[in-house]
């Protein structure tokens, strides 16, 4: 099964939007670069949220928010990976995750 690709944004599908630009971990339609657009011009615009939207598109984004943790735990579980095999302590992990050494530990061990 290969994954849609969607806004890392507001997560609408690339099937929804008329431009979606890719990079290497992050994704972006043409609706939000419109919106950083007007945010970087007016500082006091806020971000386009999800309150107007109906419950079937909330469902709809269900999926690639998931996706989007999914890849996360991945790519930060590769980096303790290699961090263990360079020998650094769980302590260190633990602190620059800002949490125990046993909860690091517990996580990813």
């Amino acid at each position: 099964m290969t994954a849609t690709l969607s806004c890392s944004f507001c997560l609408r599908s690339a099937d929804e939007v008329e431009r979606l630009l890719g990079g290497p971990a992050a994704h972006i339609c043409d609706a939000c670069v419109d919106a950083c657009d007007r945010i970087l011009a007016d500082p006091t615009v806020p971000f386009p949220s999800f309150d107007g939207s109906d419950d079937d598109a909330l469902l709809r984004r269900l999926r690639p928010a998931a996706d989007r943790v999914a890849s996360a735990d991945a790519g930060l579980r590769g980096l303790v990976d290699l961090l263990r095999t360079r020998k650094v302590s769980w302590a260190r992990i633990g602190q620059a995750l800002g949490v125990s050494r046993q909860a690091a530990w517990e996580r990813f061990g």
